[in-house]
Order: C-alpha cells, then structure tokens, then sequence
C-alpha cells in the first residue's frame, strides 16, 4: 500500500518537530546542569580522590579479565570535566568538554584530575568537544549530594530496579523460556561492571527504558513504535562515548520481534522491512544528533573540530593489520563459549525432537537482529578491536537473539502441564487392583 504523499510530509514533519525538540532539550539540560552551584560538586569530587588512590584505571575486583573490569580510566575523565564546568561560563562549559591536564608523560586520569583540583584557577587547556557527554552532565547533578563511592551505589540501585522491571514486563509479554533467552544474552556479556560506571551504565539505563516504553507503546498506540526508535538513537548519542550504543538498538527489535510473532500480526517480508526501518530511524537519529552537535558547537572552538571529527572517523572505521575480522574474532572470543555452546546442544537437541515449524518465521527474525553487532564490528573495526572490553557487550543481542530463534523452533505444547498431565494418567491410571 502506498502510502500519499500527504502523509509522508506529515510524517516527515513530525520526525523533524521531535527531532529539533530533542536538540533543545540535550542542549538545555547541558546548559542547566552546568549552572548548578560549582562549590558542593567540587567539594564532593575533592571527597572522591582517596578512592582511586593505589588503584588500577581498570581493576578487576572480583573476577579476572578485563571484560570484568572497571573504568576508571573514563570516569576520572568525567570526574575532571565535571569539576572544570564553571558555572560563570555555562555555555562553553555546556558544549567544549573542557578539563585540565597536565602536560608531559601520561600518567594516569586520577593524577590529571588532582592537578585540576589543585591548579582551578587556571583556564581549561584541554578540549573533548566531538561529543556531546550527556553522562557528564546527567551525573554532574549527583554529585551536589554525594561522592564517586556512593554514587557506584546509586548507580547500581537504579540499574538493578529497571533490571528488575524489565524483567516482569519481558515475563508478562514474553513468558518464561523467551525471558530466560533474553536475559541470558546479557548475563553472558557481563553487564554487572556497567551497573558502576558512569562511563558504562548509560547505555544500559536507555536500552531497558526505550524497552519498556516499546512494550507500553505496542499495546496502546503501535503506530508510534517507529518514532520509539528515532528518540531513543538520539538519546544514546546524546549520552555515550562509543561504547556499546547498539545494545539500545538491538534489544527493543528483539522484544518487538517476540511481541508480533506472538500475536502473528505481521508477515516476515512486512516484520523484516519494519525492523529495517527501525534500524534506519535509530541510525539517522544518533548519527543527526551526533553531526549537530558538532555544528553547534563550532563557532565556539578556537581549532579544526571538524578536521579533528574526521581524523577520527576515520581512525575507528579503520582495519586493523588490513583485516576487520579481528575486531570480530577479538570481540567474540570475549562471550563464554563453552557455556553457550552447551546450551545450544541442548536446545538444537530439543527443536530437533520437538521441531515447531509455525516458529520459522520468528526464528529467522529473531536471527536477522542477532547479526547486527557484526555489521557495527566491521564498520568500527578499529574502535571495536582496541576497546573491545566494552564493545563486546554488543554480542549480548546475538547471544540472546540466536537463543530465542532456536526456543521459537521447539514446540512448547510437548512440555505444556496438560501434554504431561495427560503423559501420567495414561501411564499410571488403571482399573483398581482386586484386592
């Protein structure tokens, strides 16, 4: 059905409308956040220095490996840019991402933030404009009330609720095994760090909620699920630094995928053209959002932003030693793998004595969305490879989207309480014995 040219101007104009309401609304609470009063927040961050001291930028408290390390490499960064905000310079503070470093050998994010504190009465002398930092600004407000160590706490309270929640709605729209799938793709990916980061939980944060509004959407008004997509792929550029943005992409489609097989609504070619176009919408959104800022904040930079952005484009496209399959391989060699694999024995034993034919279709679905972190480790190969600790956590859509491919093959009338119900009377009911 084509769709007249009425409408898709109408259409064009709402995504527009939303789309400069967002910028404002990015731009106003940056410009907010840094008139907040500059002496508690310096204070607290002032209180949070003792706890980085004899600390590595990336420790690995509790489990070995850096796919199970912390970041305190970025958050001392943010640490640094929170502290510089001067709220006598709102503006610049707001769009330049100014910190101060000290010159010479590097030594670590912790040391460039104690300079900071003890030279603030020098001007800013380094700039990290190509990014908007929503999570500078977001955690900026935390900190007129606490500091670093009670924040982590924070942090962790908010993510485990929405965890929670996300949880029961995925139970309640999904059922079990499906919320199981899921959920295991991100056990499998360890996002428990990103429950302590201010660097990491961004992305976490905005995946479950844009999640959770997809879900309250598809019930109460589905024609709005398209815009869902656009908002939340210009709330993650406006908030993370690169680091696993696809999270917030991939599991929305895996939940929309569930909820129209489900209700068998839609046919696979109209299912896939729509996830397609989900896909677009995110992509556009972020990468406006993304492009804006840099135009917002050009007339403000005293050097070639826009040289810098493109270096830097093409630095983290860039191949690594002429090959983009090790930014695959590095990535997937983070997940697992034996655990993972001893489930999909388990499960391809099961659809292969249970085989559901009427789940094909969201099978193939489901797996057209779990190879959307490959298509993001080629195109950012380089950035994929040298941070692959936390870009791997994108391969939690594949693990959970290539589980709930396989389950949707196995047909769950085998194991429903009335098949086995029936299982037992027929083997154990009988006439009454005689005696």
């Amino acid at each position: 059905m084509t769709i007249p040219r009425s409408g898709r101007i109408k259409c064009l104009v709402l995504y527009l409308r939303t789309y400069i309401l967002l910028v404002f609304i990015f731009f106003s609470f940056s410009f907010l956040s840094c008139l907040l009063p500059d002496k508690p927040i310096r204070k607290n961050i002032e209180r949070s220095v003792p706890f980085f001291e004899g600390i590595s930028e990336y420790p690995e408290p509790m489990i070995t490996g850096k796919k199970h390390g912390l970041d305190y490499f970025t958050d001392g960064m943010i640490l640094n840019m929170i502290y510089t905000s001067d709220n006598r310079e709102p503006l610049k503070s707001a769009l330049l991402g100014r910190s101060r470093q000290q010159a010479g050998p590097y030594t670590t994010q912790v040391n460039q933030l104690k300079y900071s504190i003890a030279n603030n009465n020098l001007k800013p002398n380094v700039e990290y404009a190509r990014y908007w930092h929503g999570n500078t600004f977001f955690y900026r407000f935390f900190f007129l009330f606490t500091e670093y160590n009670e924040l982590k706490w924070l942090i962790y309270f908010i993510t485990s609720l929405l965890l929670v929640t996300f949880t029961i709605v995925l139970y309640r729209n999904m059922g079990g095994p499906m919320t199981t799938a899921l959920m295991a793709g991100l056990f499998f990916v360890n996002i428990y760090p990103m429950q302590f980061s201010m660097h990491l939980s961004p992305v976490l944060i905005v995946a479950i909620i844009s999640c959770l509004v997809l879900s309250y959407k598809f019930k109460n008004k589905p024609d709005a699920i398209p815009l869902v997509f656009f908002i939340t792929g210009a709330v993650v550029s406006y908030f993370d630094l690169l680091t696993a943005p696809l999270l917030t992409l991939g599991l929305p489609m895996l939940l929309w995928v569930s909820l129209v097989t489900k209700n068998n609504l839609k046919s696979f070619r109209h299912s896939l053209y729509q996830l397609l176009q989900f896909g677009v919408l995110w992509a556009l959104a972020y990468l406006a959002t993304w492009g804006i800022k840099w135009i917002i904040t050009w007339p403000f930079i005293d050097y070639d932003l826009f040289g810098d952005v493109k270096n830097q484009i093409l630095l983290r496209s860039a191949s690594v030693e002429n090959s983009r399959i090790s930014a695959i391989v590095i990535n997937f060699n983070q997940l697992p793998l034996v655990i993972i694999n001893l489930i999909l024995i388990i499960l391809i034993f099961l659809s292969a004595f249970h085989f559901n034919s009427k789940g094909i279709k969201a099978a193939l679905l489901y797996l057209s969305v779990a190879v959307l972190p490959f298509i993001w480790f080629i195109g950012t190969a380089n950035q994929s490879y040298y941070h692959f600790w936390f870009t791997y956590r994108i391969l939690g859509i594949t693990v959970g989207g290539v589980f709930l491919a396989i389950i949707s093959l196995i047909s769950r009338d085998e194991f429903s309480g009335n098949r086995v119900n029936r299982w037992i009377k027929s083997k154990f009911s009988s006439t009454k014995p005689s005696w």
